[in-house]
């Protein structure tokens, strides 16, 4: 019986210390869990911090471009002509109101007031008085039954004055640069008194007339014979 007493209280110790042992190494291991815990925590803070700078240049960059596509928007005229705050009018502008319905062109060149019969039975167009290359002209547009623009005329010269040869030439220069080739001059003088100067082009025909105190030139897209 004694020797049986001391192998149970042997067993009894043995399972007591076995015990302590896995008490002792479970907080071990759990610390070591927390730690890797913690220091995963870390990692992936450390990692969503580019991330966040990132997704924040993303953002400023968006909103950057949005207000740039605003800002280039404010810069456009109502009606398809894109006209920024620096640009300089010049005849291309004009060419480009052609086929463009008249309530389009309203505000263009500055805004253009209707231009009506006397007796506002018939509707022609649009007047306007604006820049181009730097100095100040009237134009005037004529629409069809649909109202979309058939004609542009501008009016360099309208009997204010006498019209010069160099100014016949500057203008005949920036017209034939324009169309891209060279005038056809009309021979000898108009029934209405002017000389006359064409271009005809890729459906567009530009005439030039010139009288002693009157100098226009006006556009319009080719039909009939002028094609």
């Amino acid at each position: 019986m004694k020797m049986k007493g001391k192998y149970l209280f042997l067993a009894i110790c043995a399972i007591c210390l076995t015990g302590c042992s896995l008490s002792e190494e479970k907080p071990s291991k759990t610390g070591q869990i927390q730690t890797e815990s913690l220091e995963q925590i870390r990692e992936n803070e450390q990692s969503e911090i580019p991330k966040q700078i990132e997704g924040n240049t993303q953002a400023e960059t968006l909103k950057q471009s949005e207000e740039d596509e605003q800002t280039e928007t404010l810069k456009q005229v109502e009606g398809g002509i894109q006209l920024e705050e620096d640009h300089i009018l010049d005849l291309k502008d004009l060419m480009d109101m052609l086929g463009m319905k008249d309530e389009d062109t309203a505000n263009l060149l500055g805004g253009g007031e209707e231009n009506w019969t006397d007796d506002k039975s018939f509707y022609i167009g649009r007047i306007y008085q604006t820049d181009i290359y730097g100095d100040n002209y009237k134009i005037f547009t004529t629409c069809g039954k649909d109202r979309t623009v058939e004609s542009v005329s501008l009016w360099i010269v309208d009997g204010e004055r006498k019209v010069v040869d160099t100014e016949v030439q500057e203008w005949e220069e920036r017209v034939t640069d324009i169309m891209g080739v060279d005038p056809i001059r009309d021979v000898g003088v108009s029934e209405g008194g002017s000389r006359n100067i064409r271009w005809m082009a890729d459906g567009m025909v530009v005439s030039m007339n010139r009288m002693e105190d009157i100098l226009t030139i006006h556009f319009q897209c080719a039909v009939g014979e002028l094609k």
